[in-house]
């Protein structure tokens, strides 16, 4: 087997002598030669073989010009963290630029990448047609004019937590695609480029992809491909894949999505209108939970494509949101918990990637609110008919249920219990699992939530208890419900 050659150029001798112990302790047939001067590191690399080079952009000289030979594949190192820097490794064609201190795993992931191609060239592989196919750069993507010479297919991988970005990146790369391809990653998603042969066969490498990432993580990936068999720039179509990403805002994760034209948004008004805000205030006067949360699925969880832009309806979430500020402040409302739960939901409403977990926070605060004023506006209620405003207020949280309402009450659960089947004839648990039932059949019928977020939406933590619960409750499955 022919071994792989690199050159390293660094300013210490002793981290380069480490960088070679950790180059050659890890992957076998590799040699590995370490010099600090540049005219000796121009000479070795003309008179010897050299596969691949790792250089020191701190020795780099002040001047533009460049001691590397042209489509050798190399990898920058530097303690600058400057744009000069970034700069030059990005117009010279690097393949990454790591800064000081980098973890050794990614200084061994750039030469595992590096020797694949290496040997596929010198095999012959179909994998790598032609060196100009095998050297796309980040600098084609964000300062370039290069165009693909074949039809390519491009995918955008949005994983649900950004620290899984690693292990999504040694996926990808260990995954058998039937094509050349390319991996990108980003500091929100990951791109990758692969040369277009057939389309079909690449659509089911990615669902048998997303298929085993599944089986290994927990974390949710959303997967948009598309193909692009028209003269545009590498850098035109990495901005239509970024605004792919933002559909996230309304698909959510775990979704495999062909996508067959380019992504737009439709115009919407982000703001309340004088109506909608008096008809918010008033919602919000009657302390009906009902209808403000059939007001917020209607306004938001109905929407279809052409979505609006995303900011837009960020913009609208705050202005729903300033209501029940005037709201607290009519009733003086400012206490602590209540101050701090606004602020943390006026942040969500501006950084929670997925509308609906929006829409789902903005429920809990208005439930909240409407607990902090109801008791002290309607202190000689009913005890049953308190109880159950709180069920109907409260029935989407999982987490609620006779104990926390106690707790509300400031009674003790049994007591709770016993007073409210006295005066109702029905257990408190049968009463609340009714609402929740109730609200999951009028979710199914007049949205097009997912079956997840309807048992999400109706207090359900779980789809698979949901779907048992209400076929026993109505002998229908939700599925079968739905569309009868």
């Amino acid at each position: 087997m022919n071994l792989m050659n690199i050159l390293i150029l660094t300013k210490d001798p002793l981290e380069g002598h480490g960088l070679k112990w950790i180059i050659t302790s890890q992957l076998r047939d590799i040699k590995v030669d370490v010099v600090d001067d540049v005219e000796q590191f121009s000479k070795q690399v003309k008179e010897c073989a050299v596969d691949f080079l790792i250089v020191d952009l701190d020795l780099w000289a002040s001047q533009d010009s460049s001691f590397l030979p042209l489509q050798m594949q190399w990898l920058g190192i530097s303690s600058e963290r400057t744009f000069q820097t970034a700069y030059r490794a990005l117009k010279h064609k690097a393949e990454d630029l790591l800064f000081r201190p980098f973890q050794p795993e990614h200084l061994i992931k750039h030469v595992q990448q590096a020797r694949f191609r290496l040997r596929n060239d010198k095999e012959g592989s179909p994998q790598l047609k032609s060196a100009q196919e095998s050297m796309l750069t980040y600098e084609d993507l964000l300062l370039a004019e290069t165009y693909p010479n074949t039809p390519v297919l491009m995918s955008a991988i949005v994983p649900s937590n950004v620290e899984v970005g690693s292990q999504l990146v040694r996926a990808l790369e260990e995954f058998s695609f039937p094509t050349t391809f390319h991996v990108f990653p980003f500091s929100d998603f990951v791109l990758v480029i692969h040369r277009l042969v057939e389309h079909e066969e690449l659509q089911e490498g990615y669902r048998s992809f997303f298929a085993s990432w599944k089986s290994q993580s927990e974390e949710l990936l959303s997967i948009y491909l598309y193909e692009s068999t028209e003269g545009k720039s590498m850098r035109d179509l990495y901005q239509k894949m970024r605004r792919f990403q933002e559909r996230i805002f309304y698909d959510g994760y775990d979704i495999l999505s062909v996508e067959l034209s380019d992504l737009t948004w439709r115009d919407l008004d982000p703001f309340l209108s004088p109506l909608e805000q008096r008809t918010w205030i008033e919602m919000l006067e009657k302390q009906d939970l009902k209808p403000i949360r059939e007001w917020l699925e209607q306004d938001f969880l109905t929407l279809e494509a052409p979505y609006p832009d995303p900011e837009m309806v960020r913009i609208r979430l705050t202005s729903v949101l300033a209501q029940m500020r005037r709201y607290m402040t009519a009733k003086s409302i400012s206490n602590g918990p209540i101050e701090k739960h606004y602020h943390r939901l006026f942040q969500d409403i501006i950084q929670e990637p997925v509308m609906y977990h929006i829409i789902q926070k903005l429920g809990d605060f208005t439930s909240k609110l409407m607990n902090e004023t109801s008791f002290h506006e309607e202190g000689n209620a009913n005890f049953s008919e308190k109880v159950r405003a709180m069920m109907e207020s409260n029935y989407w949280d999982s987490n609620w249920n006779l104990a926390t309402c106690a707790e509300a009450l400031h009674i003790n659960k049994s007591t709770l219990s016993r007073k409210f089947s006295q005066s109702t004839g029905n257990k408190f648990r049968d009463t609340l699992q009714e609402i929740r039932i109730r609200e999951a059949k009028r979710l199914l019928k007049e949205t097009k939530a997912p079956l997840e977020e309807v048992a999400r939406l109706a207090g359900y933590t779980h789809q698979t208890y949901f779907n048992a619960k209400f076929k026993a409750a109505t002998g229908q499955t939700p599925s079968t419900y739905r569309f009868d």
